[in-house]
């Protein structure tokens, strides 16, 4: 990454170091999320060569299940910590990022480490460090492109810049629209060089799309549907079935306001929207600038066009953000600014230290408690001899017990929870069940169905899916640490 990184002191190698085993303990800390059953599972399908929408449903964009399907290999039976700590090695490199291309844009080391530090402690970005999901893969090809751009906008950095940009968006399409925000900043400047280096980082987005695409045109419906459709419709369906439509409308605002008051995300949004306002020439004028900020507002409009809104959305625009704040911090400020930075830094830690706290009651981290579940869920499922698919809305514990998931329940309780969404031939085809459309269960009965009580657990979903189990002739046949094994004999 060039002389920004080559010529790194000791003591910021070692605080960077630091923070990379800050997000590794955050790994282990941070409770389990509902979230990571969908991404565990399609890591697990998509390891023995089944593709997304064609073959199981997916209700992301659909490049992070082929980047995690090797830890599947690598580490089977230890899949969700793997991908746990894989997430938390894609911040580490974000925040390596951060502070290269600030560095490139003329921050000095020590301000740059401490950018790049307090991004770390910003609750959006620690929240999605310490999950199996799909947030930091994303993060950190943004990031390299940024840092690409940070050197110098050639037309060969911006393709390539756009390559990353595509990438990203493949993973997760919230980071489309920093994509489309930095383009639209770069064509309308009246600097022609700068357009035209606009039309390469178009086309590097287009070329960083294409494996996205082919797997989309495999099965176009399927996609449009799970990837489309379903993030529009599904989340307003649950909150409005289980009484909280309020979090869909102007309340998600105020929830976004706080996920970025929990770190200094809030007070860098500010400072540099004045610094932006007061000196427009120095902060629109600059192109690097105007990109960072461009991406920064790109995926703060991403966060909130999301209903409801959840902390995790707001991490696309956290990296520039944290580049640009690096442009202030070795500045003359007022004190009370400096105090004021200090406390949110104080605040974003407070989460964290929530998480050791729940650990050390529990006397386990989460992660390895989930571990222990899986292995005890492996040791009842062998007992009672069951071989073949298990469905099941658990399925972050599922494949480290050392069996395999019915890719019919691949996207966890978010697709199953749904009614009317998809139809009973739509069901069979696409390899899927819902609460309402459970006839490929009865045609082609899984080995065994899991439910139970466990972490971050939706008791409604796993009351259905055992009504159904009963419905089909399963009979709870033994329990291993809340999980609940359904078989039919």
């Amino acid at each position: 990454m060039g002389a920004n990184f080559r010529a790194v002191p000791l003591r910021s190698a070692v605080i960077l170091a630091a923070l990379a085993l800050w997000l590794i303990a955050i790994a282990f800390l941070r409770k389990l999320s509902i979230d990571e059953s969908q991404y565990v599972a399609s890591a697990v399908l998509t390891s023995k060569g089944l593709l997304p929408y064609r073959d199981y449903a997916y209700l992301q964009t659909p490049l992070q299940p082929f980047a995690f399907a090797p830890l599947q290999w690598l580490f089977p039976g230890h899949l969700l910590i793997a991908m746990r700590l894989a997430n938390a090695m894609l911040g580490a490199g974000t925040i390596i990022l951060v502070f290269g291309a600030a560095r490139r844009m003329g921050a000095s080391g020590r301000v740059a480490l401490a950018a790049a530090a307090m991004l770390a402690v910003c609750e959006p970005f620690t929240w999605s460090a310490g999950v199996a999901r799909n947030d930091m893969l994303p993060a950190v090809l943004m990031m390299l492109g940024l840092f690409a751009i940070a050197k110098a906008e050639t037309g060969l950095r911006m393709a390539g810049a756009g390559v990353a940009f595509g990438l990203a968006a493949g993973v997760k399409i919230s980071y489309a629209l920093p994509a489309a925000a930095i383009f639209v900043a770069s064509i309308w400047s009246r600097d022609w060089g700068e357009r035209r280096r606009s039309l390469w980082f178009a086309a590097g987005v287009t070329a960083g799309l294409l494996p996205s695409f082919i797997l989309i045109l495999l099965a176009p419906r399927q996609f449009l549907a799970e990837a489309i459709i379903f993030p529009a419709v599904g989340p307003e369906q649950y909150y409005t079935d289980i009484g909280k439509a309020w979090r869909l409308g102007p309340n998600r605002f105020f929830r976004l306001l706080i996920a970025a008051a929990i770190g200094p995300a809030l007070i860098a949004s500010i400072e540099i929207i004045a610094r932006s306002w007061g000196e427009p020439g120095r902060w629109l004028g600059d192109r690097r600038r105007r990109i960072m900020l461009a991406a920064a507002l790109g995926g703060l409009i991403s966060a909130a066009l999301n209903r409801p809104f959840q902390i995790f959305y707001l991490l696309p625009a956290l990296p520039p953000l944290f580049v640009l704040a690096a442009l202030l911090l070795g500045e003359d400020r007022p004190r009370w600014v400096k105090g004021a930075w200090a406390l949110s830094v104080a605040a974003g830690i407070v989460p964290v230290a929530a998480w050791v706290v729940n650990a050390a009651n529990a006397g386990i981290a989460p992660a390895l408690d989930a571990q222990r579940r899986a292995d005890a869920l492996g040791a009842a499922l062998r007992e009672e001899q069951v071989a073949g698919p298990i469905a099941t809305l658990a399925g972050q514990f599922v494949p480290d017990a050392d069996a395999d998931v019915d890719r019919r329940f691949a996207a966890g309780p978010f697709l199953y929870r749904t009614r009317d969404f998809i139809s009973g031939e739509q069901a069979r085809e696409w390899y899927a069940v819902t609460r309402d459309q459970a006839g490929p269960m009865s045609e082609q009965p899984p080995a065994a169905i899991v439910t139970g009580n466990y972490p971050d657990v939706q008791p409604a979903q796993e009351v259905e899916l055992a009504e159904q189990a009963r419905a089909l002739g399963y009979r709870p046949t033994a329990e291993a640490e809340g999980l609940i094994i359904w078989t039919r004999r």
